[in-house]
């Protein structure tokens, strides 16, 4: 993580997951604004916890710090969504603006992410790192959406810096490490091998015991389907595959991964 000076706001969300007579609970929650979980959401007698996470400021300015933990017990099952975009805004005094996601999954415990976008605005400069741990017998689904600015206001690529860390453990053995670190002012996007002639990026992380059985061919067949998008399957372990996509809109992007996201979630 960045060697972060002055923090402005710090946002910082605890929760941690259990079963109770028969439903995943939200059993403790430390929230500091502008950081905020909804309570417990279920579909009918679904045991599973539907969580909204909710930050009030509206973005990110520069200096200002989040940081998530998310903790499930044995045989939780936890699906968290983000109330809406997390926005970045320009960094008016040439600091970091950082984030920091921790996740422990217990045995046979289930946790869904479904993806929304970042969006760095013009001058923005962020930083996030994300570790999870898992059991093998835990499910993981994880998505996520990186956008190149504010698109309809011809922001494309106009930040100052984007750095993502992503690290995933399986019984504390490292099974993936993802990062990236955009400068707009010294990369050149549209080179092969870069993004090309992409603006969005999309990944999904899924790990579980039952990915052995996934027909990655099939997976193949169908991440490929919009063909103004490319995107592609790695299997990283016998219990562990990465989907990414590279796209021009966002709609369509946000198509895809949720489309892939469902029907993952149905095979596991």
């Amino acid at each position: 993580m960045l060697n972060q000076g002055r923090v402005n706001h710090f946002g910082k969300l605890e929760m941690a997951f259990e079963p109770r007579r028969g439903f995943t609970r939200l059993v403790h929650v430390y929230q500091q604004p502008p950081l905020k979980a909804s309570r417990e959401l279920y579909e009918g007698n679904h045991p599973t916890a539907t969580v909204f996470i909710m930050e009030s400021s509206g973005g990110m300015v520069a200096g200002d710090r989040n940081e998530i933990s998310v903790k499930l017990a044995p045989d939780s099952q936890v699906r968290l969504k983000q109330q809406s975009a997390l926005k970045i805004y320009p960094s008016h005094t040439g600091e970091f603006c950082t984030q920091a996601i921790t996740v422990e999954l217990d045995e046979r415990a289930r946790l869904e992410w479904l993806p929304e976008v970042t969006i760095p605005f013009e001058r923005a400069k962020f930083q996030v790192d994300t570790t999870i741990h898992l059991k093998e017998s835990s499910t993981l689904i994880w998505g996520e959406i990186v956008a190149p600015g504010r698109e309809m206001r011809g922001e494309i690529f106009d930040y100052q810096a984007f750095q993502s860390k992503y690290k995933l453990y399986v019984e504390d053995s490292l099974i993936a490490f993802d990062s990236f670190h955009f400068k707009p002012q010294d990369m050149n996007f549209s080179t092969i091998g870069l993004l090309e002639k992409a603006l969005y990026i999309g990944s999904l992380w899924i790990v579980a015991p039952q990915v052995q059985h996934l027909n990655i061919r099939d997976l193949q067949d169908r991440i490929q389907l919009e063909p103004s998008v490319q995107a592609s399957v790695t299997k990283l372990t016998d219990q562990a595959i990465h989907c990414r996509w590279l796209a021009k809109e966002q709609r369509t992007l946000h198509k895809e991964i949720n489309n892939m996201f469902e029907y993952i979630s149905t095979l596991l």
